[in-house]
């Protein structure tokens, strides 16, 4: 796992986990369902959604495209803030 840069690292990584996987729910989608949609080996899919490692803006995307979500949705609203300052 990577350290922490600016202090909200692991905050991140869980927060758009967790985001991922209520959108996986609410899709009432299974994790092999969106690993095959957004060709993300199940492994490292279950190791990201258990928070072991970020994914990767075009992961975040992927995934979003398969469960027809806007990619925005499951980014941190800090996320914005941050870009934004």
């Amino acid at each position: 796992m990577q350290t922490e840069a600016y202090g909200f690292h692991m905050n991140t990584t869980i927060e758009v986990a967790t985001r991922i996987k209520a959108a996986i729910e609410t899709a009432e989608r299974t994790p092999t369902w969106v690993g095959r949609k957004a060709a993300i080996a199940l492994t490292t899919l279950n190791r990201k959604l258990d928070g072991g490692a970020d994914f990767t803006v075009g992961e975040v995307h992927r995934i979003a495209v398969a469960l027809r979500v806007p990619t925005a949705s499951l980014l941190p609203d800090d996320f914005f803030e941050q870009a934004v300052a």
